[in-house]
């Protein structure tokens, strides 16, 4: 009877053995790097400070696309651990960015495009994963990826069509125009208190309405949160007119209508006029 018990204690625990090393198997197939969560989203917010911080222009200068990067962390608007991508270990990019230094293609496992602005081609994409992984870091069925653009937040591209996607991706870098480069938003706002003070920005609470009537579609919309952007880059209509109303505190703006043909506006800059709210 001990012998039995010997058997079916031998043979259980080679089992667990078995089931354990199919699992560490699975593991390092599913997640090549490991399990993370270096949430691109959190890489697209920090861009946009970082644009909304300097002039609309998104981190430039370094002497590669990583080390541009890195000027996310120095402007404290991401921390190392989301920084390094999902490809190379926290510990190497904290050493780096602690000391001073500047990340390489070798310690950042985002693929970073450089020296845009928010004037660019909404089409353009600023930021993705070096490697197919998904958001937390396991590998992806279709080699698809996330993908952050200009303007448009992040999409998902699967892997059938990511060839198509660099080859885009190439033919809007070439054919950026004078505007793109430059970074010159279309139309400056301001807003005009009731006591005429006047404001470049507003970064409190705030809503802003928005009605758009075109040759093809009209719409309307409401957006709130901290602070609101008084800079236009794209046009938010090729041909028609578009209507904001902006309300904070107390107070709602006068409409402002600026019209837009083939993506021109009719005016360079607009104030929101507030008045006391009935």
């Amino acid at each position: 009877m001990p012998s039995k018990r010997r058997t079916l204690i031998s043979a259980i625990l080679a089992a667990v053995a078995i089931i354990a090393a199919g699992a560490a198997v699975y593991y390092r197939v599913t997640f090549p790097y490991g399990q993370s969560h270096c949430c691109i989203i959190g890489m697209s917010g920090a861009l946009e400070q970082y644009a909304q911080e300097n002039g609309g222009r998104y981190p430039a200068g370094g002497a590669t696309p990583e080390a541009s990067l890195s000027l996310l962390y120095r402007s404290n608007f991401v921390d190392a651990y989301t920084l390094r991508g999902m490809t190379i270990p926290e510990s190497t990019v904290r050493k780096i960015l602690e000391s001073g230094g500047f990340l390489t293609p070798e310690s950042s496992g985002w693929q970073y495009v450089p020296g845009l602005t928010r004037a660019d081609d909404p089409g353009l994409a600023l930021l993705w994963c070096k490697m197919p992984l998904g958001h937390n870091g396991q590998r992806t069925k279709d080699q698809g990826r996330q993908v952050v653009f200009i303007g448009r937040g992040i999409e998902w591209i699967s892997g059938d069509k990511w060839p198509a996607f660099l080859s885009e991706q190439k033919a809007l870098l070439e054919h950026r125009g004078s505007g793109a480069v430059s970074g010159l938003p279309l139309v400056t706002g301001s807003i005009e208190l009731p006591d005429g003070i006047r404001l470049s920005r507003f970064d409190g609470p705030c809503t802003i309405r928005e009605e758009t009537k075109g040759p093809d579609s009209s719409g309307h919309g409401t957006s709130s949160g901290d602070g609101c952007d008084l800079l236009w880059y794209q046009p938010p209509i090729q041909d028609g007119t578009v209507t904001r109303t902006l309300s904070f505190s107390n107070l709602v703006s006068d409409p402002v209508t600026i019209v837009f043909s083939k993506g021109i506006p009719n005016v360079t800059n607009f104030v929101y006029r507030m008045r006391s709210m009935p």
